[in-house]
């Protein structure tokens, strides 16, 4: 697949098609300097934070629960970041005003999804293996790079 594929078709609907699209690399980076990883996956056994965990085989119940937990994170008039690992080109930021359907069309797409508070204070991540991953409570929220 090309990165056309991915800006003509899955991102040029709604309701991904009027986000804010960035490079991706600044948050990757900034989740590699902050976590530790074991492989390709963050070592949570090892990373900061408040963390819980949660693994499901039921899509649905993962989308569910993952948007959940952004929605109950997201500030009023804070913005959340969001980075795939593998198919999307660049990453996207998104409020509260759409979160639910922002979250549910991104993991559609197959690969782990990053989403981190804009202020760094929390981040949840999605597996295509089922994992749902929240750390809470970051110490380094406002730490941008």
């Amino acid at each position: 697949m090309t990165g056309d594929y991915w800006q003509e078709t899955v991102y040029a609907v709604p309701p991904l098609r009027n986000l804010d699209r960035n490079d991706e690399s600044a948050v990757i980076g900034w989740v590699g300097m902050y976590f530790p990883f074991s492989g390709t996956k963050i070592d949570w056994g090892r990373a900061p934070g408040k963390h819980r965990h949660w693994e499901t085989d039921d899509d649905d119940q993962l989308t569910s629960m993952a948007s959940r937990e952004i929605c109950q994170r997201i500030r009023p008039g804070s913005a959340v970041e969001h980075v795939g690992d593998g198919l999307s080109p660049y990453g996207v930021r998104f409020t509260s005003d759409n979160a639910h359907s922002v979250v549910a069309a991104l993991l559609e797409i197959p690969e782990h999804h990053y989403f981190l508070a804009e202020d760094r204070s929390w981040i949840v991540v999605v597996t295509i293996e089922g994992d749902l991953d929240v750390a809470d409570q970051l110490p380094f929220g406002e730490a941008r790079q």
